[in-house]
């Protein structure tokens, strides 16, 4: 093990130099002697213990981000493309801003509020907590705060960074009613916040159009993968009779394009499939799916840049919403389908 002594020793000064040195503090160690140290630190392959850097700078240096989404009949969270794409961006984003990201997962009890408290955070993220959870964190916790996709009344100070779902969601409404699709279905597993929305675009888009009886079209499936299989396969029929099916999620889209497909039911041809995110496996499923396109990256430099401005005693906005893209790829045909 190298220690900061054996550094000293070889340089010529006191371990105290070096390690201000390794902590950033060279302001008054010359550019000479601080050239030499980093040029030993380097040949020696000295790594400063991070949990040292940490009580050095006197802060944690640690923003948390706590995961509470989750869907039903997934292991982890992160097997969602989606939220896996989103947490990368924040930890690519924390890391350039000089912090460490902590990942927090929701779990039963009291584990959440001891991991939050016991990890001494300085700011933290939620992602996927309801209204009352976030209440009950924030009561407790007294740091810079973002919610990425809040639907519920967030308290005082707390940043909402969202997508603009339910524009999202008229976006695809009115492009699919205007290639000819007027059998249209939403598919989605709940009816709530994220979702919800989603379908009040759509819902918007089809109410403009006067497509009669909206409510019919806004269909609910199983969380569990292998209810859900079920239910498409008793709904065969009656996607037969449609023109298009409209997923609240690219996963649910392009697992039901899959699943048509090895039913004979051929997509684009028979029956068109759209989705909403624009994960990275959109444009490599066959058809290549069409899609919303929700900015990731700039969601996570939002949210991070709020943290860190408040940290700074910057006057942070209470919310910011991030447009959509409407992303045209093969798993939509046009229809001279009329009513």
């Amino acid at each position: 093990m190298i220690r900061i002594k054996d550094i000293a020793e070889k340089a010529g000064v006191s371990p105290t130099t070096v390690s201000n040195v390794i902590h950033g503090k060279s302001g008054r160690v010359s550019e000479e002697t601080v050239e030499r140290i980093n040029r030993i630190l380097e040949e020696m392959n000295y790594v400063p213990s991070i949990s040292a850097r940490m009580l050095a700078r006197e802060h944690s240096g640690l923003i948390g981000v706590v995961l509470g989404y989750t869907r039903a009949g997934m292991k982890y969270a992160l097997e969602d493309p989606f939220i896996a794409e989103l947490v990368g961006s924040l930890e690519y984003r924390i890391q350039e801003k000089g912090y460490y990201m902590m990942l927090v997962t929701r779990h039963k009890g009291r584990d959440l509020m001891e991991q939050i408290l016991g990890w001494n955070l300085e700011a933290m993220i939620s992602i996927g907590l309801g209204e009352r959870e976030i209440r009950k964190v924030r009561s407790r916790f007294s740091g810079p705060m973002a919610v990425i996709d809040g639907y519920c009344p967030l308290p005082e100070g707390v940043t909402n960074v969202r997508t603009d779902d339910r524009g999202g969601g008229y976006l695809m409404g009115k492009y699919l009613l205007k290639q000819g699709h007027r059998d249209l279905l939403f598919l989605t597993d709940n009816d709530e916040s994220v979702d919800h929305e989603r379908w009040l675009g759509v819902k918007d888009a089809l109410e403009e159009e006067q497509v009669g009886d909206a409510a019919s079209r806004h269909i609910l499936v199983s969380q569990d993968p292998s209810k859900r299989r079920r239910q498409y396969r008793e709904m065969l029929p009656f996607f037969r009779q449609q023109s298009v099916l409209f997923f609240a999620s690219d996963l649910y889209a392009v697992e039901a394009l899959n699943f048509l497909q090895d039913q004979g039911i051929r997509v684009p041809q028979d029956v068109s499939v759209a989705g909403f995110d624009d994960v990275a496996y959109a444009k490599l499923s066959r058809p290549a799916l069409t899609t919303v396109r929700q900015n990731v990256g700039e969601k996570a430099r939002r949210s991070v840049d709020a943290l860190i401005g408040k940290m700074n005693g910057e006057t942070v906005g209470t919310e910011y919403r991030i447009s959509t893209l409407l992303v045209e790829r093969d798993s939509v045909s046009a229809t001279l389908q009329t009513d």
